[in-house]
């Protein structure tokens, strides 16, 4: 499993330092977002186990995290990406009760059991799978970085990071009716030289999302000499 939810152990002063850099990220980001509707939720938040975005978040640290680095952002695919896979695993799941109900089913009573075992298991390995892709495939962008985690088919995990400092645009495309009605899209993270760009996929509150990492870019380049 990717190393994403490893908590760190903290020295008292390390805590402070992170209480006193929250409390002040919490007050710059409690203004709604200009030209739109929604705000990403601010202040000390957690990840929740359906959460699709977060500002702020206390509870997650990640692999080769620097020792004052802050989580600004956390991102997931927007939950309602899951709608396809979900209505299948049900029809599948429902299936063999519809089967047995009209009399389909020719098999003999003492495979039967056997069979549905096999087949309900398929199922759950079927639900497993999708549900963790979704879970795993996040992104974070942080106060020194941006970081994307691609994980499939439970042997695959492929991290990429690159500084804020390389990040030459940000941008989102969201096209479609219920990409409009959800309110989620895909964020394009461009990078400079040959570094690849980073493109986080069906990601919620696209806008949003764009605002902070320009807000991040400008005070970056604010800061260099």
């Amino acid at each position: 499993m990717p190393d994403i939810f490893v908590a760190k152990t903290k020295t008292n002063t390390e805590t402070q330092n992170k209480t006193l850099n929250n409390a002040q990220l919490s007050s710059q980001s409690a203004a709604k977002t200009p030209n739109s509707g929604k705000t990403i939720p601010t202040g000390h938040s957690r990840v929740h186990l359906f959460s699709s975005i977060c500002r702020n978040p206390d509870d997650i640290f990640f692999q080769n995290q620097e020792e004052n680095e802050v989580v600004l952002l956390f991102i997931r695919r927007a939950f309602i990406t899951n709608f396809k896979w979900i209505v299948l695993s049900i029809f599948l799941l429902l299936l063999p009760f519809l089967l047995t109900a009209i009399h389909i089913s020719s098999l003999p009573a003492k495979f039967n059991v056997i069979f549905m075992l096999f087949y309900f298991l398929l199922v759950a390995s079927y639900i497993y799978v999708n549900f963790i892709t979704w879970y795993f495939n996040i992104s974070l962008v942080t106060d020194q970085r941006v970081v994307d985690i691609d994980f499939s088919g439970l042997v695959y995990k492929d991290v990429a990071s690159t500084k804020l400092s390389l990040v030459q645009d940000v941008s989102f495309s969201q096209i479609g009716v219920m990409r409009t009605f959800f309110d989620y899209g895909d964020v394009l993270v461009q990078t400079a030289g040959t570094l690849d760009n980073f493109d986080f996929t069906s990601a919620p509150q696209p806008d949003n999302v764009v605002h902070l990492i320009g807000d991040l870019i400008g005070k970056n380049n604010e800061q260099l000499p």
